[in-house]
């Protein structure tokens, strides 16, 4: 546990954690197949349809499935530490080869791009696991709200700024598949200079060191004697399954069925990460106070309900409410990723590898099922189904509205999960409303006056350059670490002990 380290070597290896974080998890948002930029680059310069779309949403899933075996085979030969180094290597070199899509010839291009997401996908889904473990040696429970909560605003931050910078140069360049090669080739390198701060970071030898008695497959039979946490396996597996259903399609929808430019996406994207920037260090402090089973339990709901009127009322006369939806339904998504993170770790005993990689094993199996099915009812569902308020109503319509319904009825699913000293959702509710990030009139209210105002402009470029500043101050070392550590990595990335 983190007791093993001096209480300054815990400091710098979460600092250089959250570091890590802020070269790594923008250019995941870039490069996972299941998020939309992807999806956005699927659809404009390949030219998928609903059906190669689900597919390749549904193939980070299909990579968690298979994970847990492989994960076992490797924690036999190689230290966490060891796995997480191979993970990083091949979740980001492969993205250096798209550079050279617009070079290959039509009929080739679909496969190479295809190799290039299983590998880099598997790899990640490998990474996500030992990660988990590694970092739970090192970050206390009590306060694993507050600290992932300050790291996910931190590079949710960075996230942010990515998103909306390569939206703009993809739309730019026209959606070429030279602009959007170079950009996953940058993704790439940004997430090498992450994984070079990772090697800065000092871990227990519980990490660092292979272990003596290597495990075998009988491990992975541990998580499923724990009836509690496969109730929450369940609740996350269902809920993942029925918001599949229809959100790898959102983009599809935007960019296809109401013809909106690439411009758009970006910016309800970036919205969405507005909204979780906002309201991070609210949702870290409710769950170190409340628990995170009533914080995931509050948000869903927000989260359904919002998305249930937000994008029934989409079409062609009513578009722009779904940047408040987007908005909201961001606050929530990053609320319900972190109690998500909080849960899975707090419900598992110290040995917690196979734990983490059963539960993305379980929940992958059924949320895989969640993005095939959306791409099947999209091919039998005709595209128009009638008007309603002078606008279409659209198969996509149609979907997403079902997947919604769905998602609200499974969150009673989460009432059958244990967490020790939760309290009940209602008195996460009453807080919230004196809290002001989480007050609706409030954060629509601050929203607007920041974006569409000359003093929120001001006010916007003011706090900007002010994070832009403290950023910089936090990471003041990169390029020295940079030179200094960079070729100790390339010399021996694995002999870490």
């Amino acid at each position: 546990m983190s007791s093993r380290l001096r209480h300054r070597e815990l400091l710098v290896s979460l600092k250089y954690a959250t570091i890590e974080g802020c070269f790594s998890v923008p250019m995941l948002n870039l490069t996972m197949p299941s998020f939309p930029f992807v999806i956005a680059f699927a659809v404009t310069a390949l030219g998928w349809g609903p059906g190669a779309v689900g597919l390749m949403a549904a193939l980070p899933h299909f990579c968690n499935l298979v994970q847990p075996p492989l994960a076992t085979w490797l924690r036999g030969r190689l230290s966490l530490f060891q796995i997480m180094s191979l993970s990083f290597l091949l979740s980001s070199a492969p993205w250096g080869l798209a550079a050279g899509l617009p070079f290959l010839s039509e009929s080739r291009r679909d496969l190479a791009f295809s190799l290039i997401l299983g590998i880099a996908t598997l790899a990640n889904s490998l990474g996500s696991v030992s990660w988990s473990a590694a970092i739970a040696e090192l970050v206390p429970p009590r306060l694993s709200g507050t600290y992932f909560g300050r790291r996910n605003l931190i590079f949710g931050f960075w996230t942010l700024l990515a998103v909306l910078v390569a939206s703009a140069l993809a739309e730019r360049g026209h959606n070429t598949l030279f602009t959007f090669g170079w950009i996953f080739a940058t993704a790439g390198l940004f997430r090498l200079i992450g994984y070079l701060f990772l090697t800065r970071m000092k871990f227990p030898p519980v990490v660092m060191e292979r272990e003596s008695s290597p495990p075998d497959l009988s491990e992975i039979k541990e998580p499923l004697r724990s009836p509690n946490y496969l109730k929450l396996v369940a609740f996350i597996g269902v809920w993942g399954l029925l918001l599949n259903l229809g959100q790898p399609f959102y983009t599809v929808f935007l960019l296809e069925g109401l013809h909106r430019p690439m411009g758009n996406v970006g910016l309800l994207t970036a919205l969405a990460g507005l909204g979780g920037l906002m309201t991070l260090k609210g949702w870290g402090w409710l769950c170190d106070r409340f628990g995170s089973k009533p914080v995931l339990y509050v948000a869903s709901l927000v989260w359904g309900l919002v998305s249930l009127v937000g994008w029934s009322l989409a079409g062609e006369r009513f578009f722009w409410h779904l940047a408040a939806m987007y908005l909201i339904v961001g606050a929530t998504t990053a609320c319900f990723q972190l109690c998500q993170f909080n849960l899975m770790l707090k419900l598992a005993p110290a040995n917690k590898a196979p734990y983490v990689a059963v539960f993305l094993a379980l929940t992958s199996l059924l949320t895989a099922v969640g993005p095939l099915l959306g791409g099947a009812i999209l091919r039998v569902l005709p595209d128009a189904l009638g008007t309603f308020l002078g606008q279409t109503i659209r198969d996509y319509h149609l979907l997403i509205a079902g997947s919604m319904i769905g998602c609200l009825l499974s969150i009673h699913l989460l009432e059958f999960v244990r967490e020790e000293a939760a309290h009940a959702p209602e008195a996460v509710w009453r807080t919230m409303r004196r809290m002001r990030p989480f007050n609706p009139m409030l954060t629509l209210t601050s929203a607007a006056q920041m974006v569409l105002t000359p003093g929120g402009l001001i006010g916007l470029t003011r706090r900007s350059l002010w994070q832009l500043r403290r950023q910089a101050r936090i990471i003041s070392d990169v390029g020295g670490d940079i030179v200094e550590g960079g070729r100790d990595v390339l010399k021996a990335p694995f002999d870490r002990r």
